[in-house]
C-alpha cells in the first residue's frame, strides 16, 4: 500500500520545502482540487499540480471536487496529474465513460454518505476508485463516516474490482494496517503527514 501526501494540509506559503521536509512519510503526492460549487471552498489549483512535477520527482493523484468534470478533468491531465479520481455525484454517467475513453487513470470518487452501489455502473470505465471518509474541501478533519467500514462493504460489493482503491480522509497512522488488509492501495494522509501535533 502506498502512501499519498494531501499538500492541502502542508504549509501553504512553501509547500515545496514542506514536502522535501517529510519524504520519508509518503510514496506520491494527492491535490484536492475545489470550485467553492461542489463544496463550499476554494483550495488548491492545476498550477499546484504542475509544480509539483516540475521540482519532484513525485507521481500526483488528483481529486476534483467540482461541478464541471468535463471541462475540468482535462485540465487536471494536462497540468501533469498521473490519475484523477472524479465525484460520481457530478458527473453523469455518459460524461465519465466519455472521459474515460479520452484518458488512462481516470477514477470514480464517492462523498462519505454515497452509498458504494451508486457506483455500480462506474467500476467498468474506472482505473480507479477513491472512498472518501471525511466531508470534503477542509484539511485536518475526522471521519464523518467508519471509512474501514466502508472499504469493507466495498470489496464485498465489487471483489473483482481490479484499479486502484484509495483510501481518504482523517487516515491515522494506526489506521493504515488494517486499511492494507482491506485491499486498500493508496492511503491519502495530510495533517498526519505535515502536523507536528498529529
Amino acid at each position: 500500500m502506498k502512501i499519498s501526501a494531501s499538500i492541502q494540509a502542508a504549509n501553504q506559503l512553501n509547500i515545496i520545502e514542506d514536502i522535501n521536509n517529510n519524504i520519508t512519510k509518503f510514496d506520491q503526492i494527492h491535490v484536492d482540487i475545489t470550485d467553492g460549487h461542489f463544496t463550499n471552498n476554494i483550495s488548491m489549483s492545476f498550477q499546484h499540480i504542475k509544480e509539483v512535477k516540475n521540482q519532484t520527482n513525485y507521481k500526483v493523484d488528483v481529486q476534483l471536487m467540482v461541478e464541471n468534470n468535463v471541462k475540468l478533468a482535462p485540465l487536471a491531465f494536462e497540468h501533469g496529474a498521473d490519475l484523477v479520481c472524479i465525484h460520481c455525484e457530478s458527473t453523469d454517467l455518459n460524461d465519465f465513460i466519455r472521459l474515460s475513453n479520452q484518458h488512462s487513470n481516470l477514477g470514480v470518487a464517492t462523498l462519505p454518505d454515497t452509498s458504494n452501489k451508486v457506483i455500480s455502473e462506474y467500476i467498468q470505465y474506472s482505473d480507479a476508485v477513491l472512498l472518501l471518509g471525511v466531508n470534503p474541501g477542509f484539511s485536518n478533519q475526522g471521519q464523518s463516516i467508519n471509512l474501514l467500514d466502508k472499504v469493507k462493504d466495498f470489496n464485498k460489493l465489487y471483489p473483482d474490482f481490479n484499479g486502484q482503491l484509495i483510501a481518504d480522509g482523517g487516515i491515522k497512522i494506526n489506521d493504515l494496517e488494517n486499511l492494507k488488509k482491506n485491499k486498500v492501495d493508496i492511503a491519502v494522509q495530510g495533517g498526519a503527514i505535515f502536523r507536528s501535533d498529529a
